[in-house]
Formats: C-alpha cells, structure tokens, sequence
C-alpha cells in the first residue's frame, strides 16, 4: 500500500519540472558566490563546510515547497480524495515525506558535483557517501516540518510559511553564516536546530569524524517529534479540506 501510493506521489512530483529549476538554481549561485569569496585558499576543512551548508540550503529549500504543494492539493479536493480511501494516516505522511525528500536530490548531487568539479573538493568513497546519504536522508525533520504546515496551513499563507521557515531555518542553522560568526545568543540556539545538526553530522563524517551523540539526538528528536506533527496536521487539516 505505502509503496503504490509512494509512486503514485513521485509521479505528481516528477510531471513538475519547474521544481528541478527552482530548487538548483540558487544553491548552486550561492556555493559558486561563497566558496569563492574572501582572499587566500581556504582550507579542506572550511571547504567541506561550505558545501554541506550549500547542499543543505538547497534540500532545504527544496522539501519546504512541499508546504505550498500540500496547500494547492486541499483546494484542488486532493486531501479529500485521500481520505476516502483506506490509506492510513502514517502512510500518506511517510509516502508524501518520501516524495518531498526526492525534491533535495538534484540540489545535493549538483552543489557536490561542483564542489568537486569546480573547487577540487576530494575526499574518498566513504566520505561522499556519508555527506550526500546525510544531506539527503538528513533533510527528514524538515520534510516533516514542511507537511505540517502545508496540511494546517490554508491558501497563500501556506507559501508565506514555507518561504519564512526556509530563510529562518537556514539562518538559525549555520547554512549560511557559520555558527561562529552568528551573535552570541543565536549561536547557542543554533545548536539545538535540527538544521545545525544535519550540517554538522553530513560535515563531520566528510572530514572523517565520528559525529557526536548530542548531534544525532537532536536531528533523531527533531524527526520523530515533527512526523507526529505532520500526521497530526494530516489528521485535522484533511479533515476540513
């Protein structure tokens, strides 16, 4: 069941070519613009960095179109179709949640084809394997944050939320600006965003290192506690569509 319905979504997803467009276009301006500013050669370090938080502001910004989406599918009678059906709760999130979490693709493998490509970034198998499994399967909480709002959310202001969650969370989370040169008093939330921990984790395990446990407990929390959101906001928001 969750399979069928699972392809039926990456199909809705796939006839949308528009959102291959948007969701490359600015992670791969913005890597090209931050990997090449500031004088002398950065180091390894500081390059990876920039990648993973390049990747993660393009599957960011990626899986939050899924709020505007989830929105025009309630006014469209999509919702409403669904919950004729025998498809769980649990199974229409996680399938939706797949479907959003395939829009981060494209944007993760460009910014990591570049970085490699463009800027020489090279580390081994194992190494590209944990950044771009991270930054891909990494990007769940959002995912989740994205359906609930969209499934609570009504109209235009579903578009409005998704756009504020996107900047908010790439600021907050050091996707831009690293965590050390954020105000005080920002850094120290940061550290307990899901989107902090996603960059560290896809960063630690590109440099070879073992991430903290602190950082897989918060992205683990943040995913569970956000996909009992989403099949809450599937629950009441389907309900009214």
């Amino acid at each position: 069941m969750l399979l069928g319905y699972l392809r039926l979504e990456l199909r809705r997803t796939v006839r949308d070519g528009g959102f291959l467009i948007m969701s490359l276009a600015a992670p791969v301006v913005m890597y090209l613009l931050f990997s090449h500013m500031g004088s002398g050669h950065p180091t390894h370090a500081e390059q990876v960095r920039t990648l993973a938080g390049m990747a993660g502001f393009g599957a960011l910004g990626a899986v939050m179109t899924a709020t505007g989406g989830i929105a025009e599918d309630k006014k469209a009678g999509w919702l409403r179709q669904l919950r004729l059906t025998p498809l769980p709760a649990a199974t229409v999130v996680v399938g939706r949640g797949v479907s959003a979490m395939f829009l981060a693709l494209p944007p993760v493998l460009a910014v990591g084809l570049l970085a490699a490509v463009v800027n020489g970034v090279s580390l081994s198998a194992a190494e590209w394997a944990g950044l771009l499994g991270v930054l891909w399967l990494g990007i769940v909480p959002i995912a989740m944050l994205a359906l609930g709002c969209g499934y609570l959310v009504e109209g235009a202001k579903a578009h409005s939320v998704g756009l504020a969650s996107y900047l908010l969370l790439a600021m907050a989370g050091g996707l831009l600006i690293d965590t050390a040169d954020l105000p005080h008093w920002l850094s120290r939330i940061s550290g307990a965003t899901p989107v902090n921990r996603y960059k560290e984790i896809a960063s630690d395990l590109a440099l070879g290192h073992t991430p903290t446990m602190t950082a897989l407990a918060v992205l683990l929390v943040w995913s569970a506690g956000l996909t009992a959101f989403a099949v809450l906001g599937y629950r009441r928001g389907g309900a009214t569509a």
